[in-house]
């Protein structure tokens, strides 16, 4: 008989099948009653409703729900949620509902992008789970992340101290101007300490009750944010409060990853109802929804529309890559490459901006199509089982809230940014030189 959590009709499944069909319609309803009025300016078009369409949306999101994990219980799991909720769902809704000849567009594309979601839920588990969950970080890897943190610390506050300040709305593009990275080591101190450092120690300082190192990671968020005005980084301390909250509450609820949807749908349908009456609504219909949910998924179609038409890049927009390979001539003289998110907002939208999109579209999409979508779907799954083998033992609470951020970060950049920029590759070394470490003075380094 198969465990529960690979059954394919069981209480929990149904449950889960049912709340990604309400986060659908209500991505249907949020699209139509206020995307296409208030966000038209980014892509989003009047709906094109018809049978065809809907029922094909109705099919590309069941399906993937029908093997996604029903635990939390794997890191893989957070960062598959993570992918579902704000890149593959709303992606499908407006790729279909965007133009009245969807289907012959994107059938194919959203059929790969189905089918490597498919393979990469299957294939992690292949990673055995243990019951007994309940190892912490080291003293001695602690103490490296609060050295590195004040490292950081250190060398942004001698290069930033004149322009630190809590920036306003009006006064935050400005700030960014000012914060701006003046080396690729200054940058590396700023992704490092807002995505790596600080998450770890807040994470562990809040699961283990330790206050101190809490409150540095804590400082941490705060001081990036003096300095680059991220309001995203300024969210994340409350954000992963929240993400531990949630999974002490219903860690052994197979059902907990059910809410996310829920509750995803419920906050779409109201802030397309009330955004022209609360102005709270209307924040987070621009910050909520519109940035985390429906400009992830709409990137999906807005890089294959572009790149399929001028021509895909084959990954040599990719560090590493880029040395070798030779730069596709639609872009040569362009100087904003290898930046595709600039290149894609100056041809598409007309604007100097930064579409920021995750490895889908960047490393998938824009790279060859359908065909590359499969591709960094595969080394997407190498590192989620590399990442789970190496999580075998860790407290879970502890680990999906260090790790959180950088599960948002893979909704929002390239998979090679994610491994080097934001510690993709160093969560993996860093968890297995931790648990496969040699003992010396009473303590294992």
């Amino acid at each position: 008989m198969l465990p529960s959590s690979l059954a394919w009709v069981n209480v929990a499944r149904i449950k889960l099948l049912a709340a990604v069909v309400f986060y659908v319609f209500a991505l249907v309803y949020g699209h139509d009653k206020y995307l296409s009025l208030v966000q038209a300016f980014w892509g989003f078009n009047s709906p094109h409703f018809n049978l065809s369409n809907m029922l094909l949306i109705i099919v590309l999101a069941v399906i993937p729900a029908f093997v996604m994990p029903l635990y939390l219980t794997r890191p893989s799991s957070l960062f598959i949620y993570a992918l579902v909720f704000c890149v593959y769902l709303p992606g499908v809704v407006t790729g279909m509902l965007n133009y009245e000849d969807s289907i012959d567009r994107y059938l194919g594309l959203f059929s790969c992008f189905c089918i490597g979601l498919v393979g990469c839920c299957l294939a992690v588990r292949c990673v055995p789970l243990r019951s007994n969950a309940s190892r912490s970080f080291s003293r001695p890897l602690l103490l490296t992340c609060v050295l590195g943190s004040l490292t950081c610390f250190l060398v942004l506050f001698l290069t930033y101290k004149d322009i630190l300040s809590f920036s306003g709305v009006d006064d935050i593009y400005a700030q960014r101007e000012k914060g701006a990275a003046t080396s690729l080591f200054i940058g590396y101190c700023q992704v490092y300490l807002a995505y790596f450092f600080s998450p770890v120690l807040f994470a562990t300082g809040l699961i283990s009750k330790r206050i101190l190192i809490a409150l540095l990671g804590f400082a941490g968020f705060i001081f990036v944010f003096m300095i680059t005005a991220e309001r995203t980084v300024l969210l994340l301390p409350f954000a992963m409060f929240l993400m531990a909250f949630i999974f002490k509450a219903r860690g052994a609820n197979p059902n907990a990853p059910v809410y996310l949807f829920v509750g995803g749908g419920v906050m779409v349908f109201l802030i397309a109802e009330l955004f022209d009456q609360v102005g709270l609504f209307q924040e987070l219909g621009f910050y909520f929804y519109t940035r985390l949910i429906a400009c992830p998924g709409l990137f999906v179609t807005q890089y294959y529309d572009l790149f399929s038409t001028q021509g895909f890049t084959y990954w040599a927009h990719v560090s590493g890559i880029s040395w070798f390979a030779e730069v596709p001539a639609a872009y040569a003289a362009d100087e904003k490459w290898p930046a595709l998110g600039k290149i894609l907002a100056e041809r598409v939208l007309g604007v100097q901006s930064q579409s920021n999109a995750s490895f889908v579209a960047t490393d998938g999409v824009a790279a060859a199509g359908g065909p590359g979508v499969l591709a960094i779907f595969m080394l997407y799954t190498v590192w989620l089982i590399a990442l789970d083998w190496v999580s075998q033992g860790w407290n879970k609470v502890l680990l999906l809230t260090a790790l959180f951020p950088l599960a948002f970060i893979s909704t929002n950049g390239p998979f090679s940014t994610m491994l080097a920029s934001f510690g993709g590759g160093l969560w993996i070394a860093m968890l297995w030189f931790d648990k496969f470490r040699m003992k010396l003075w009473g303590h294992r380094l």
